[in-house]
């Protein structure tokens, strides 16, 4: 991949125009995550609302049909439904179990537990697990990951 950068004075806003001879299934991952650069997330604590950034939440969790995000210092609660903010996270979000979705840019260790599950470790020390269901296709994402250092 060649990227190459124009800076233009009459230009009022960026444009992003992608040259290739087929637009595959590297190309739409490219859109997609382009595409979710800049959005913020609505969370709620009591009666306030804050505007957030998917990049500072370290977690998002389903509990009574209610979705929480959890930062270094709070816990917000969201709209959306789980599927909904899967759909339109960063690539750095995994789902880990049916109600977890884990930013893999706050992961510091992982480690096997029992019955074929995962234990991942926090920047915060937190301790969360990520179901068997789940588990080979973390382990498929941190095989994608070490192929993008390589490179």
């Amino acid at each position: 991949m060649k990227i190459t950068i124009q800076e233009h004075a009459e230009h009022e806003e960026v444009e992003i125009v992608i040259h290739c001879r087929k637009a595959d299934e590297q190309v739409s991952a490219l859109v997609n995550a382009l595409s979710r650069l800049g959005r913020k997330l609505i969370g709620a604590i009591e009666d306030r609302t804050y505007v957030l950034d998917p990049a500072d939440m370290l977690y998002f969790e389903s509990v009574d049909k209610k979705t929480f995000a959890y930062t270094q210092s709070a816990v917000y609660e969201l709209p959306q439904r789980l599927y909904e903010l899967e759909e339109s996270l960063p690539r750095d979000f995994f789902r880990a179990a049916k109600a977890l979705i884990i930013n893999l840019s706050k992961v510091e260790s992982i480690r096997p537990d029992f019955n074929g599950r995962l234990e991942v470790r926090l920047s915060t020390g937190e301790r969360l697990i990520v179901s068997r269901q789940y588990a080979q296709h973390l382990k498929a994402r941190l095989a994608d990951y070490a192929q993008g250092w390589r490179k």
